[in-house]
């Protein structure tokens, strides 16, 4: 029974390394002054999670109107649920931001979003939604820590 649940702990983890290599997340990282290997590599390698903590979300790096390197976007797929999560990372004007953003109000929450139709600048699945998000200073994605 141990070696089943190794083997599922590991398959989600290939996926994922498959998804990041699929848009070549080490380069962007890389290119925005992001530790891959401690934000990303590390947290997903020690996450304790029998399974895919973000199941069916989408690693998508999208260009950007007003931020040249272009947006990492974990996009969840479906807004059904009342405590959806999307996070995001990039860098504008030298620092470097991940923000959390959630589509209900929470205690860290220091501003809110909300994308309009016609916005080409994010994932289409989150536009139409009011998301309350925060900085956060963790670079390393929410649920794998």
């Amino acid at each position: 029974m141990v070696d089943k649940t190794k083997k599922e702990s590991s398959r989600w983890k290939e996926e994922v390394h498959e998804a990041w290599r699929s848009i070549n997340l080490e380069g962007f990282c890389a290119q925005i002054g992001i530790d891959f290997q401690s934000n990303f590599e590390r947290s997903l390698q020690s996450s304790e999670a029998k399974s895919n903590p973000y199941p069916q979300y989408r690693w998508e790096i999208l260009p950007n109107t007003r931020i040249q390197t272009g947006v990492l976007h974990l996009v969840p797929p479906s807004m059904d649920d009342l405590s959806t999560l999307w996070e995001e990372w990039f860098i504008e004007e030298e620092k470097i931001h991940h923000h959390v953003l959630r589509n209900h109000p929470h205690d860290l929450a220091t501003g809110t979003w909300f994308g309009e139709s016609a916005d080409t600048d994010h994932p289409r699945e989150v536009l139409g939604i009011h998301w309350y998000h925060s900085n956060d200073a963790d670079l390393r994605p929410i649920r794998f820590r």
